[in-house]
């Protein structure tokens, strides 16, 4: 290290250091240091500067410039600003220029604007329709002191617009600034691009998983069946049998639902729509809701609608799974021993259900309530629930929202049409941004 910064000090300054006794007779440090004090005939407070100067120059190149300008001045002036820093490579030809950028590894494009044959303007555009080049950032360098062509460089995607003669210093840390964030944003959009990946990766484990859970859950059905056969079993017996049934059947249904859930995320599910009573859905929820409400002291109370049927136009086998969901994450965000309210109404087209719990949503998730794999404070939350009821609302050409306008209280309002082909007007507004 010493011998290195020895001989770049010699090289830079040869008429203030020589070296007068050998190296192999002393320390090198030592050494140095001696030489400097016999040799230097500068004031001492410029060889610190000297060195300070020189141990901070850059090991490595923060990257690679393409300077292109048919001026030797101003190409000199900016080589000497940016050399220390960058690989430069020059072309005083647009067309050069053009054949350089494309085969790639260029961080930045320093671009003149008036040229020979093809300006700089020009150059600038085809960079940005050549796929290989697009997304090189440009700075252009310019005598030019219009507004107007400032304004056309930008507009053709300039980065930024330096003026000549300019400060070599301002040049370098507009240069360094923009390769940084340049380089930034590539990582970013690298890193982003795997975790979509392995988001993808993850989902498709899930949709194997769900489909293999379906052979041993259908034999696990049929051991209630067998069992119902014998003659010796008691009510009880029998009664606690039908429930294992029914509770496979219900396991073995949302199974069924989840696979469908990725036909819906890409719009490929298809909805076969009927009117029914939403009613029905709704108390049978609350009884099959029953017991996990009263393990928490928690009473489901549903209001009576407010007169008419409770018909809408949609799927029961994507109600039962978006209710349940909803009245459940109520359930167990309540306080104890409080009540979760069910509610009706109707506006113009469409049947409104409002299920209001004690809490508050959390404000930092307010605006991501709805998105996938948003939780906040469940112990095992997925985000998926609501989530999940968001896309079902979403391909029965409903809405849904959240409401926590009033304080201490949380409610979420399911809006499904009273007919087919209706499509919730406020709808386009409540589309998830990933959709």
């Amino acid at each position: 290290m010493w011998l290195r910064l020895f001989k770049r000090l010699r090289t830079r300054y040869p008429c203030t250091i020589s070296r007068r006794r050998p190296l192999n007779s002393i320390s090198l440090p030592r050494a140095l240091v001696l030489s400097w004090s016999l040799c230097i005939v500068e004031p001492p407070c410029h060889v610190e500067k000297t060195m300070l100067r020189v141990m901070n120059e850059p090991d490595e190149k923060m990257g690679v410039i393409l300077l292109v300008d048919d001026q030797p001045e101003s190409i000199h002036v900016v080589k000497a600003a940016l050399d220390r820093h960058f690989v430069l490579k020059i072309a005083t030809r647009g067309e050069l220029a053009l054949k350089i950028a494309a085969s790639g590894g260029i961080d930045l494009i320093l671009l003149d604007v008036v040229m020979p044959g093809m300006d700089g303007y020009e150059v600038c555009r085809r960079l940005k329709e050549d796929a290989r080049t697009q997304d090189v950032p440009i700075i252009f360098l310019t005598s030019k002191d219009n507004q107007e062509d400032e304004m056309v460089g930008l507009r053709l995607g300039a980065d930024d617009f330096i003026r000549k003669p300019s400060n070599p210093s301002i040049v370098l840390l507009r240069c360094i600034n923009i390769v940084t964030y340049q380089r930034t944003k590539s990582e970013l959009a690298q890193r982003n691009h795997e975790l979509q990946q392995s988001l993808i990766v993850r989902e498709n484990i899930e949709r194997l998983s769900q489909h293999d859970l379906k052979g041993p859950l259908t034999g696990i059905i049929g051991v209630p069946q067998i069992l119902l056969e014998a003659d010796n079993l008691t009510e009880g017996q029998k009664s606690i049998l039908k429930m294992m049934e029914k509770s496979g059947y219900a396991m073995l249904e949302m199974i069924n639902r989840s696979l469908d859930l990725f036909k819906m995320e890409n719009g490929s599910y298809l909805l076969n729509p009927e009117r029914f009573d939403l009613l029905e859905i709704l108390e049978r929820i609350a009884a099959d809701l029953k017991r996990s409400a009263a393990t928490k002291g928690v009473t489901i109370h549903m209001m009576p609608p407010d007169g008419g049927p409770c018909e809408v136009v949609g799927e029961k086998m994507l109600c039962y799974p978006m209710f349940f969901n909803l009245i459940l994450n109520a359930i167990e965000a309540s306080n104890p021993n409080d009540v979760v309210t069910i509610q009706w109404s109707s506006g113009s087209g469409g049947k409104s259900v409002r299920i209001t719990n004690s809490g508050e949503v959390p404000q930092a998730i307010r605006e991501r309530f709805f998105d996938k794999y948003v939780t906040s404070g469940k112990k095992n939350g997925t985000g998926l629930g609501t989530y999940s009821a968001w896309l079902s609302a979403r391909t029965q050409h409903g809405a849904i929202a959240l409401d926590s306008s009033q304080p201490g209280k949380t409610s979420v309002v399911v809006t499904l049409p009273f007919s087919k082909g209706f499509s919730n007007p406020g709808f386009s507004a409540l589309l998830h941004p990933a959709i």
